[in-house]
Formats: C-alpha cells, sequence, structure tokens
C-alpha cells in the first residue's frame, strides 16, 4: 500500500504538496520579484489556477504583496525569516517523533 492509498496520510500528502508549491512560487520570487502569474506558472510548471491559489493564501499571510507589476516577497516575510525557518524544524520534529511512533505500532 503506498502514501496514496493510505487514507491516514492523504491530508498530510495534500498540505506538503501544497507547501512544496508554495516554496517554489517564494524561490522565483527571491530571484525575480516582481513576477505575474503567466511567468511562475511558465518557470515553475504548475498551473496558472494553482499559482494564483498558492498567490492568495502567500499574501493572506502577508509573506507577499500584490503589485501592478507582479507578487513581491513581503518586508515582513524578510523580517520574520528565522521565525519561519524555526516553524518548519519544529514541525519536521514532531514529523520525526509521529514516524518512530508509527514504526512501533507496525512493527
Amino acid at each position: 500500500m503506498s502514501s496514496q492509498q493510505c487514507a491516514i496520510f492523504s491530508e498530510l500528502e495534500n498540505a506538503l504538496s501544497t507547501i512544496e508549491r508554495h516554496i517554489s512560487i517564494l524561490k522565483i520570487l527571491l530571484n525575480e520579484q516582481p513576477v505575474g502569474i503567466v511567468r511562475i506558472s511558465r518557470e515553475t510548471g504548475l498551473p496558472e489556477h494553482k499559482v494564483r491559489y498558492s498567490l492568495k493564501i502567500l499574501e493572506r499571510e502577508r509573506v507577499v504583496e500584490a503589485s501592478s507589476q507582479g507578487a513581491l516577497i513581503s518586508p515582513e516575510f524578510i523580517d520574520n525569516r528565522s521565525a519561519i525557518m524555526d516553524e518548519g524544524k519544529r514541525l519536521m520534529k514532531k514529523l520525526s517523533s509521529m514516524l518512530e511512533a508509527l514504526k512501533q505500532v507496525t512493527g
């Protein structure tokens, strides 16, 4: 049974895919901002509607800002990079702990 078939991981798989998409968009913005939806889509290979959705979420979370030329990394994101990285590390530790617990359950 793959993780795609295992129901207990489906929500996590979806969340990780969304986060992965957000990160790929942020990488482009860090190198080439401002960047519009079409160009991000072309450079990432992501469909425009997924890029639009990610930008909407990232804007709501104050990670990016909209401009007439395209999306920009927000100053708030730049100022909080270390806290964001710390949160990522915390979540990775939690996932690692869950994997150890799963090993105990599955033998």
